[in-house]
């Protein structure tokens, strides 16, 4: 389990030591690592070796977690609602689930159950990440805006 931590953000302090003890509760704390605010480097393996990202924060802004995985042909499940909705298309690129853990486990275990699933969602997702979101799709996007700006300015005149 990775994620950002920050020792000064009472939230991230209380979470994760909920996380902590739940999997020790569980009995699953020797089979679980927690990895705090893991390195760049650290998280191209992480994205590169996963079967899919699991993206758990409610009403979350934009988010880029996702994209990164998506870049990475990965499938997100994740919230559905805040930034993942603008991002992943539910039962395309990913799946879009309530924030409970019932939601999050059925989501998981269609990639359980459909081995194919993970690599379509995952292929489908990269070529979305390169459309709408890559540097090239956002430059297109903003060349076609100011373009339209001018032609509408000339009209005027």
């Amino acid at each position: 389990m990775a994620g950002g931590y920050d020792s000064r953000v009472t939230e991230n302090v209380e979470h994760y030591t909920e996380l902590v003890d739940h999997a020790k509760d569980l009995e699953l704390y020797d089979k679980v690592t927690f990895l705090k605010s893991p390195s760049d480097i650290h998280k191209v393996s992480l994205l590169s070796n996963c079967n899919c990202l699991i993206y758990t924060p409610p009403n979350e802004h934009f988010g880029i977690v996702p994209l990164e995985a998506m870049y990475f042909g990965k499938p997100v499940i994740a919230v559905n609602s805040g930034g993942p909705t603008e991002t992943i298309l539910d039962g395309k690129t990913g799946l879009l689930c309530e924030s409970t853990a019932e939601a999050f486990a059925s989501a998981m275990m269609r990639f359980v159950v459909d081995e194919n699933l993970c690599a379509n969602y995952g292929k489908a997702g990269q070529r979305r990440m390169k459309e709408m979101f890559s540097f090239k799709a956002f430059a297109e996007h903003l060349d076609s805006v100011v373009q339209s700006f001018f032609k509408v300015k000339g009209k005027r005149k």
